[in-house]
């Protein structure tokens, strides 16, 4: 099974098989399913494990879970909307196994794995929980949106200053987070993060090392990289990009770029 990993509406779906390992807490909510058996995990403090083919959780939940073969997990910033769907599916103990969309997340994973990269938009969007979305406003109508996205894609190493850029664009720092919410569907400060792992990302499958490729994606080292995509995945990034696994993608940011392009 080729590993695949899709960034679309502030949520990351990876699905691929893993060696056999432990992840731990992660900052995002996350839903996690076996593809070949089931998964276990348990909650910090009981010695018990559940066993179970899907779990959803979020965020906030101080947890292990244990992996083997392959999977699929559907990660999602908590400010996202995504995020919120899936914390408001973890129920008030923030754990819950076999949701009743788990057939259809399966599903979704299966698809994606026999389909073209271009399919993958088409596909998620019609899937639990992307089919649950506000549509999404169309950001080529919104300068100030466009604006600050160019800014960002042009200048990815540079640190995210909200204020500097709201002062820019003659707007408050707030409305400016509330409109890219809006027009995007995560915060601002998800979309920063998230480009320069993606950039970090993509200069791994190039041949770089993971050092300067966490450098040139504006990271002050390889261990903050490291840190960042552990702190969201829950595993380290040299687990997901082991050598000679190749990876297919699909990342709305490339159609953020086609749209800036276009203006």
């Amino acid at each position: 099974m080729q590993n695949v990993i899709c960034a679309l509406r502030g949520a990351v779906l990876f699905i691929g098989k893993l060696p056999y390992f432990a992840f731990h807490s992660t900052v995002t909510s996350a839903a996690v399913v076996g593809l070949d058996t089931e998964i276990k995990k348990r909650v910090k403090g009981n010695k018990e494990w559940m066993s179970s083919r899907c779990f959803v959780f979020d965020g906030t939940l101080n947890h292990e879970t244990f992996l083997n073969g392959s999977v699929g997990i559907l990660f999602a910033d908590p400010e996202s909307e995504i995020g919120e769907i899936l914390k408001k599916e973890a129920g008030p103990t923030g754990l819950s196994p076999n949701p009743i969309w788990t057939p259809e997340l399966i599903a979704t994973c299966y698809e994606i794995q026999t389909a073209n990269p271009e399919k993958y938009s088409e596909i998620l969007n019609r899937s639990f929980p992307f089919n649950r979305l506000e549509p999404a406003q169309k950001i080529e109508d919104n300068e100030h949106i466009i604006y600050v996205l160019r800014k960002l894609i042009k200048n990815p190493k540079e640190s995210l200053k909200i204020e500097e850029l709201a002062l820019e664009i003659g707007m408050p720092a707030s409305w400016l987070q509330h409109e890219f919410k809006n027009a995007l569907g995560f915060p601002l400060s998800t979309f920063h993060k998230w480009f320069q792992i993606k950039n970090a990302v993509i200069a791994i499958k190039e041949g770089r090392s993971f050092t300067d490729a966490a450098l040139n994606a504006g990271f002050y080292d390889q261990t903050e990289f490291t840190n960042e995509f552990r702190d969201i995945f829950g595993i380290p990034p040299s687990v997901v990009f082991q050598k000679g696994e190749s990876i297919r993608w699909y990342i709305q940011h490339e159609e953020i770029e086609k749209i800036l392009n276009a203006q």
